[in-house]
């Protein structure tokens, strides 16, 4: 998945929200892809859950979000990009000013869901 995650008509943008069964594939789909990506750095895995676990229990916002995530996948554009796919608008990772932002989802109950489903299958991946 070297684009990112972007689901076939998914996305915000004020045209809808996608399914939970939409997001929850989207967010498989991209956790396989995070976790394949660093694979031989669990630490990194850890590191997400983290982000991902202190945005759920409200230790820190979207921007903390966003801050995090960026240092954490410095040098992987396909999942900063793909990331996007779950951040409100207005909240997305610019990785190229010439290129074109990704669609997005837009809301805090995507970005919730998205959390949610992280957590889920965070924890059948590593702890199963």
């Amino acid at each position: 998945m070297a684009g990112g995650v972007v689901a076939k008509g998914g996305g915000g943008g004020g045209e809808g929200s996608t399914s939970s069964e939409e997001t929850r594939n989207a967010t498989e789909r991209y956790l396989k892809e995070v976790t394949k990506t660093f694979e031989d750095q669990q630490e990194k895995l850890v590191m997400f859950h983290e982000v991902m676990n202190d945005f759920g229990t409200e230790r820190t916002d979207v921007a903390g979000v966003v801050e995090r995530v960026k240092e954490l996948f410095k040098g992987h554009n396909n999942l900063l990009k793909g990331f996007n796919f779950f951040l409100p608008m207005g909240d997305e990772i610019t990785i190229d000013k010439d290129e074109p932002p990704p669609e997005t989802m837009a809301g805090f109950r995507e970005i919730l869901d998205f959390i949610r489903n992280v957590m889920s299958v965070f924890i059948d991946h590593l702890w199963m």
